[in-house]
């Protein structure tokens, strides 16, 4: 869905660092945050998942630059397994901290 439409809002100095640094605590933009937030959507924050997401955000790089590659025609065959058992650890511990986050 576009986000097309803003919503202006004051707020004091001391309320826009707060509202960052909430943001920033739960890896979110701003505009994230105060949207999830204003939803009433639940915020859940992990504490020390910082490599875990370090670790997704790099195997989520390697499966697009693979993908570019094979769409290129420069690789026709990968071994997927090995990215696929990194993959699901990672998913799997990520899982275990949130279920206990809740």
């Amino acid at each position: 869905m576009p986000k097309d439409h803003f919503i202006r809002a004051r707020v004091s100095e001391k309320e826009k660092k707060y509202i960052l640094q909430k943001a920033r605590t739960a890896y979110m933009t701003e505009s994230e945050f105060v949207r999830t937030a204003a939803l009433d959507k639940e915020i859940t924050v992990v504490q020390g998942a910082d490599a875990l997401l370090s670790e997704l955000r790099r195997q989520g790089n390697n499966l697009n630059q693979l993908t570019i590659m094979a769409r290129q025609g420069q690789i026709s065959l990968v071994d997927m397994g090995p990215f696929m058992e990194v993959y699901e650890r990672t998913w799997q511990t990520l899982n275990s901290l949130l279920s206990l986050a809740v």
